[in-house]
């Protein structure tokens, strides 16, 4: 049956094309489909670089306090048997070049795989080992005045190499262009503050924006720093297990014997915190880390902190409501939008400065670890000066022993 040509559609519909309009509004369709994913694409990249970033820091610094934690856990308090040399102390004290906390002591060690400097050769050479022959009888002979050259070992060790460890080793923890590092030295000998040396030392964190030790002594009842005067002892910030070493700071530690009983080198009076608190303040490398910068210049007593933004900061009047500018450390009690409310200019140490504007602010993330020392030791008898000083500002009393 043929179709009326009345109810026939033309061919021409059929290779009509899209007009400007209908094409304008498909471009404009696809456009903002293509924003929204890439807005989409980048909230994605940008969360997962900052919980990459979060990562790596987080491994950092859980690396970082746990070798921290193993050293204190094993920290000796008194001299092993047969031991005629007092080597054994804990010194917690102020870097004159930092002004940053370092901890210092003895931890014992058993012979394994770790490794410390051999800084005691002293003279540069290689270290020699002279061997003690056996008679037939399996008693020690005498070496003879000028021994032969096959009775002595060449270790090919010298100052600066590497060794495995036993017995007693000397640790040092202290920052240093904000990376915390590890000192070691075995056997204990020598001064603590050689140790102190970022060249002989591990680098242990990158980035550690602050370091701090807080000690529990023997009238410590809260980890919360008190005003000066206040029952309630917090904790100390000095330790001198000797009492007896009188520079500064240490002539203000507060369990300090008078002048006239100083005592560095009698340990029969020595005194080890019951426990230490390891602040560690770590921040991912700029310009991925939380930061942002001075809208305008600040001044050494200003206590509003203009900012360009305030996102991603604690909330102000926590424990970790600090922002570092320069060398300077500043709590606040308030954040908004575009500013910080300070409370405490010049703090973790720090002294208060003057700040340029567009100068950056850093936040940082804190970590903390308290770790209890087996071995701790406390005057069974304070005498009477311990017992003035003990409610008192610490140090003002002793001074005036």
């Amino acid at each position: 049956m043929r179709i009326h040509s009345a109810f026939r559609i033309p061919h021409s519909a059929f290779r009509r094309g899209l007009t400007l309009v209908e094409l304008m509004i498909t471009m404009a369709i696809f456009i903002v489909l293509a924003l929204a994913l890439m807005a989409m694409m980048r909230e994605s990249i940008r969360v997962w670089s900052q919980n990459e970033s979060s990562r790596l820091l987080y491994e950092r610094a859980a690396g970082g306090m746990d070798r921290v934690a193993a050293d204190l856990a094993l920290t000796l308090s008194s001299e092993p048997a047969g031991v005629d040399e007092v080597r054994v102390r804990l010194i917690g004290d102020i870097d004159p070049q930092t002004g940053q906390q370092r901890l210092m002591f003895v931890r014992s060690f058993e012979a394994g795989p770790e490794r410390a400097l051999t800084l005691t050769a002293g003279d540069g050479k290689p270290n020699v080992l002279r061997l003690q022959p056996f008679d037939e009888d399996g008693k020690t002979e005498a070496p003879p005045p000028s021994g032969p050259a096959d009775r002595d070992v060449y270790t090919g060790r010298g100052v600066g190499d590497y060794m495995a460890l036993g017995g007693m080793a000397q640790i040092a923890y202290f920052a240093d262009g904000e990376v915390l590092y590890r000192g070691v030295r075995a056997p204990a000998v020598g001064r603590f503050t050689d140790l102190v040396n970022p060249a002989t030392a591990t680098p242990l964190v990158q980035d550690c924006l602050f370091l701090g030790f807080d000690y529990w002594g023997m009238f410590t009842t809260t980890w919360k720093e008190q005003p000066p005067r206040s029952r309630i002892r917090g904790p100390e910030k000095i330790w001198d297990s000797t009492r007896g070493i009188n520079v500064h700071p240490l002539n203000k530690f507060i369990y300090a014997r008078p002048p006239k009983l100083l005592s560095e080198n009698d340990p029969s009076d020595d005194i080890f915190p019951r426990m230490i608190r390891v602040t560690c303040t770590v921040d991912a490398p700029l310009p991925g880390a939380v930061h942002t910068k001075l809208f305008e210049e600040l001044g050494a007593d200003d206590g509003m902190i203009y900012v360009e933004d305030t996102r991603g900061f604690p909330p102000g009047g926590a424990e970790s409501s600090y922002i570092k500018i320069g060398k300077e450390w500043i709590h606040y009690k308030e954040r908004r939008e575009d500013a910080f409310v300070a409370d405490e200019r010049g703090a973790r140490g720090t002294v208060r400065a003057d700040h340029a504007a567009e100068s950056v602010v850093r936040v940082g993330r804190t970590f903390s670890r308290i770790v209890f020392i087996p071995g701790f030791r406390e005057d069974d008898t304070p005498d009477e000066v311990f017992e003035q000083r003990k409610f008192s500002d610490t140090g003002k009393q002793q001074r005036r022993q």
